[in-house]
């Protein structure tokens, strides 16, 4: 009877201890957080749920599990833990982006470990590299206008004298300096020399001798810059001597316009 009687109280003993607590430690710092959760009698069927804001890792364990913590400036906001019978659940809360642990399962211990993304470093918005930068766009984009600018000032230059169908055609031109040139336009049997500048354009002279025109048509039909024509035959003599009449011809006339 006595030993019927302290098996009895033996087992209400057992009956009123408290339940084993399954214990979590945790480990953080600037790139991961780490918990560990170590079980006694240990634990199964693990899951995961991703929410909102939250990642709920759940599993079933008969042992009892209470872990609350908030974190400070840091992607995760804050860890607790639910329990619902056998099913217990660890719930955290982030800031705004939710980051995806690693769980790994083992006899007696869970392991889960959040990898935090890289912050990117930010340079100064204002500093010498932002300024030298700065000044390298401005000098490009100024090269890029006056090229621009070249291009278009040739263009139109030279869309000033172009061959008109059923008319005439231009001959070449000869550059007399850095802004003045002389263009050589033959309309029907003559050649009309024209002055163009930066500032004008007015003509020079109409040339109708046969002989004249035939020299001019023949050095340009060779070259077709006047000036680069006499500098790329000056070495044969005939040819030379050609030219020369030519030029000689085209002085001759600029000075006659300069008397009237």
């Amino acid at each position: 009877m006595a030993c019927i009687v302290r098996y009895i109280i033996f087992i209400l003993l057992l009956s009123s201890m408290p339940a084993m607590a399954a214990g979590i430690v945790y480990d953080v710092d600037s790139t991961t957080l780490t918990l560990k959760i170590s079980f006694n009698k240990g634990y199964s069927n693990v899951n995961t749920l991703q929410l909102d804001k939250s990642y709920v890792i759940s599993f079933e364990t008969n042992e009892e599990i209470d872990f609350e913590k908030t974190f400070w400036d840091m992607p995760i906001k804050s860890i607790t833990t639910t329990s619902d019978g056998t099913r217990k659940r660890l719930i955290v809360d982030f800031e705004s982006e939710i980051v995806v642990p690693e769980v790994l399962s083992q006899e007696g211990l869970l392991k889960v470990t959040f990898t935090f993304p890289k912050k990117i470093s930010e340079e100064p918005a204002v500093g010498k590299k932002a300024y030298a930068r700065m000044i390298w766009g401005l000098l490009i984009v100024l090269a890029v206008m006056l090229v621009i600018f070249w291009i278009a000032k040739s263009f139109f230059k030279k869309q000033i004298l172009t061959d008109i169908p059923g008319m005439g055609r231009l001959l070449g031109k000869a550059d007399l300096d850095l802004r003045k040139t002389l263009y050589f336009y033959e309309v029907d049997e003559s050649i009309y020399i024209i002055g163009v500048t930066d500032a004008s354009m007015n003509l020079i002279d109409k040339i109708s001798n046969e002989d004249e025109v035939a020299r001019i048509k023949a050095g340009f039909s060779r070259k077709t810059d006047f000036g680069s024509y006499m500098k790329f035959f000056k070495k044969s003599p005939a040819i030379k001597d050609e030219v020369d009449i030519s030029r000689n011809t085209i002085n001759e006339r600029l000075e006659s316009l300069k008397k009237r």
